[in-house]
């Protein structure tokens, strides 16, 4: 019975990379949301992002976590200042000495995996700082945790139960089981995970969290944010979405649900935190936000806080990024953390097999030429053998990328509409896409109204081989519109297009 109610207070999630448009949707509610911040001298902006547009139910649906782990109660907001001359005015894993820790911002997609995305990237970012590394190079498996932990994208997730998992369990590289979840925001059987995930599992200690039954106190977040990121609980309300820079605190709006994203700082003039969302960089400031301690959404009420494991070793591969188009010459680099090795190699896999093992030189860096191989899709790690007695092999995470030597092709169709038809309510398109040699950079859609002039502009950052993306008839004027769909390359050309016809009507 306690299980079914607090499955019943969890939000779902849906989340949409990218929306922009030139004419913009419910102009009068954000006009009128302006209005109230200048009249209150509010300390941040409204504005049009990539999910403001939406209606009341797409909303709600952006969000997964439990509202039953937000605290705003006990000590939340309140500050003791013991701390205050030992620590800094400004703290921000983004900036520690000109070295920024901190995982590059993601988009979940539609589903409701806000707290896997929490999760993993404070992971990641951990991990960066365990091993002194700037170049983002650790990428965990939103996927895998969700799927293998128990996660659902109609019913969210709960930040305690992903930590437990990231300790019991541990969680693979991004390459193990990428994420495709977000696509259409259906959920992913866990057996499709790659068959060696846990030997390629990283676990973690717990390394903080919150008092359970009560809320925390500006020092309490404080103390726990000098070791590394956290992973919070927030309520969010609907002024949340249109939040486009400064110090967020509610001023209107009904209360949608509970969400999850990372603490990765603080700013004491501003008395805010500094947090990392998962809606993708066309919202906030570029995907980031400022909070005030003390605002009743309750960012920091309640945290987790995870590190490596004691006696942590690690082979580091520097200079690409998962999901990376490889089109010219590129160097890479090996680091060694806490292993001893006298030489290493790189490994490019593709349709199974090891192809070839290129030696890294005495430097730690090889370049990686795209010419020596066939335009594809290939896993590319690091294998050591160390200078223990008797010696082991290590290998680094994995990272999957794309080889193209040659001029890309796609093909794409919309389906789910049918030409002229009415729409005066929110739809959600699918957009069917193929692309050679390797996977688009994004779709993308575009709507014309009748004179021929854009009035909105929508893409998604990942392609599956079927992408939704939803319609919102709100701020359009009615009559004839054209959608026209793109599949687009990694260098920012359109390769194919398919059009249709509609009409915006009144219900």
């Amino acid at each position: 019975m306690l299980k079914a109610l607090l499955f019943s207070i969890l939000s779902v999630a849906i989340s949409f990379t990218s929306f922009a448009a030139v004419q913009p949707a419910k102009t009068g509610e954000l006009e009128i949301l302006q209005q109230r911040l200048k009249r209150n001298r509010a300390t941040w902006v409204a504005g049009r992002t990539a999910v403001s547009d939406l209606s009341r139910a797409e909303r709600v649906v952006l969000l997964g976590a439990s509202l039953a782990e937000v605290r705003t109660d006990g000590d939340y907001g309140r500050r003791t200042k013991v701390l205050e001359d030992a620590l800094p005015e400004v703290f921000d894993w983004r900036d520690r000495d000109g070295k920024n820790y901190v995982t590059p911002v993601k988009n979940q997609g539609r589903c409701g995996s806000c707290v896997a995305f929490a999760a993993a990237s404070t992971l990641e970012t951990q991990m960066n700082i365990a091993t002194d590394s700037v170049q983002h190079v650790w990428g965990f498996s939103p996927q895998h945790l969700f799927s293998c932990g128990g996660g659902s994208c109609n019913a969210g997730w709960f930040p305690g139960s992903a930590v437990d998992f990231l300790v019991d369990d541990g969680v693979p590289e991004e390459a193990c089981f990428p994420y495709t979840s977000g696509a259409v925001g259906s959920d992913v059987a866990c057996k499709k995970t790659c068959k060696d995930s846990k030997v390629r599992s990283t676990k973690t200690l717990l390394r903080t969290r919150s008092k359970r039954f009560r809320g925390a106190s500006v020092d309490d977040v404080k103390r726990a944010l000098i070791a590394g990121p956290l992973i919070t609980s927030m309520r969010v309300y609907d002024d949340f979405y249109s939040y486009k820079a400064g110090i967020y605190k509610h001023q209107e709006g009904a209360l949608l649900g509970g969400h999850a994203v990372m603490i990765v700082g603080w700013n004491n003039s501003e008395q805010a935190w500094i947090a990392r969302n998962s809606w993708g960089t066309d919202w906030g400031e570029a995907g980031d936000f400022r909070i005030a301690w003390d605002d009743i959404s309750g960012v920091g009420g309640s945290y987790y806080g995870v590190e490596a494991s004691e006696g942590f070793a690690a082979v580091v591969l520097e200079g690409v990024r998962d999901a990376q188009t490889i089109r010219q010459p590129l160097t890479m680099k090996m680091r060694l953390h806490n292993v001893t090795a006298a030489s290493g190699v790189l490994e490019v896999v593709g349709t199974g097999k090891t192809l070839i093992s290129k030696p890294f030189n005495s430097s730690g860096e090889l370049i990686f030429d795209p010419a020596e191989f066939a335009d594809g899709i290939y896993t590319i790690q690091i294998r050591v053998e160390t200078s223990d007695s008797p010696a082991q092999q290590r290998v680094s995470q994995a990272r999957l990328v794309y080889v193209r030597n040659s001029a890309p092709s796609a093909t794409i169709k919309i389906e789910r509409m049918k030409a002229n038809m009415n729409v005066w309510e929110t739809i959600v398109p699918h957009f069917v896409v193929t692309s050679r040699p390797v996977p688009l950079a994004h779709v993308q859609y575009r709507l014309l109204n009748a004179r021929g002039n854009e009035v909105r502009l929508r893409k998604t950052e990942h392609t599956a081989d079927r992408v939704a993306m939803s319609l919102s008839p709100r701020g359009l004027v009615p009559g004839p519109h054209v959608i026209i769909a793109e599949a687009v390359s990694d260098e920012g050309v359109v390769l194919a297009s398919d059009r249709l016809e509609f009409n915006i009507t009144e219900k």
